[in-house]
């Protein structure tokens, strides 16, 4: 990431720079300013270039800045880049590795030419877009793919990481929850707290057993969200007309459901009652599932294992 880093660097430059930078006419005749002159080539035909960008209206609302996400804008050249009528590509055509440049267009001729869109609402015939660009790498498909590798290696290493604490918090939780409600329930390896409430009879269901389970779901502060249950929907206002109320099937441990339900159904036997409490991580983790179930959300279900095979 340093070398985006450098390469936002440069286009940020313009904020600092002397009044005195020269406009550059691209091959297809736009117009731009150079902010920072780059010591790389420019892209041939077919390798990509990673671009720091960030564009305006006139007003000065922000329609894009890759500093938001920390990704860049990935582009491969292409052989008519250079001659493209009317389109912003043939600047980005002209710069090399390290370049930064500034340009505006009309926003009539940017969806049209480039984009190849309809504009939109809030855009007129008279609106003007402003585009800071840099230039942070260009790469051939090689370097391109390696690079691809390394950003999800990356990405993984972050949401793993980010994961991990996010269910030491949730467990610390859950476990005052527990305490300030004087409930008494066990606890997996992995952060499950779970209370038996019905003991039912034989072996535990296991990977690959084919399991029917009643269920109530609910958040931590009570609310609920679905119900298996018919009578429990309709009590819950969770009712659904014309919906097949019964027990949820499905093959326990191939991932067809969160994680704490592959590990939670499986503490169970056939007949058994229990109340699950999952951590976000081995939910549905920072997606929001519903309005009821927003990002990092721990769950609570109320569970029957009605039979399995």
């Amino acid at each position: 990431m340093r070398k985006l880093n450098l390469g936002l660097m440069a286009l940020l430059a313009w904020v600092i720079s002397s009044c005195g930078n020269s406009e550059t006419i691209a091959t297809n005749g736009l117009k731009y300013t150079l902010i920072a002159s780059g010591e790389g080539a420019t892209a041939e035909n077919g390798e990509f270039i990673l671009m720091n960008m960030r564009y305006t209206d006139q007003n000065d609302s922000t329609w894009m800045n890759t500093a938001d996400n920390g990704f860049p804008v990935v582009l491969q050249k292409d052989s008519t880049w250079a001659m493209a009528e009317g389109s912003i590509y043939s600047i980005f055509s002209d710069l090399k590795k390290g370049d930064s440049a500034q340009f505006s267009i009309g926003a009539t001729q940017l969806f049209s030419k480039t984009f190849k869109a309809p504009m939109p609402p809030s855009l007129d015939s008279t609106s003007t877009l402003t585009f800071q660009v840099g230039i942070a790498e260009i790469y051939d498909r090689e370097g391109f793919q390696a690079w691809q590798i390394e950003m999800q290696q990356k990405q993984q290493q972050k949401e793993e990481e980010g994961a991990a604490q996010q269910l030491e918090e949730d467990i610390e939780t859950i476990d005052k929850y527990l305490s300030e409600n004087n409930i008494e329930a066990q606890k997996t390896e992995s952060g499950i707290s779970y209370v038996i409430t019905e003991e039912g009879s034989g072996e535990n269901a296991s990977s690959g057993s084919t399991v029917k389970v009643n269920y109530t779901g609910y958040v931590l502060n009570g609310e609920y969200f679905d119900s298996s249950v018919e009578e429990v929907a309709k009590e819950k206002g969770l009712y659904t007309e014309g919906r097949d109320y019964g027990p949820f099937e499905f093959q326990l441990g191939t991932g067809s459901v969160i994680k704490g339900w592959d590990e939670g159904i499986a503490l169970l036997n056939k007949g058994s009652k229990a109340t699950l409490y999952i951590p976000s991580p081995l939910a549905y983790g920072p997606r929001q599932r519903s309005a009821q179930i927003g990002a990092n959300s721990i769950l609570v279900f109320d569970v029957e294992l009605i039979d399995f095979n």
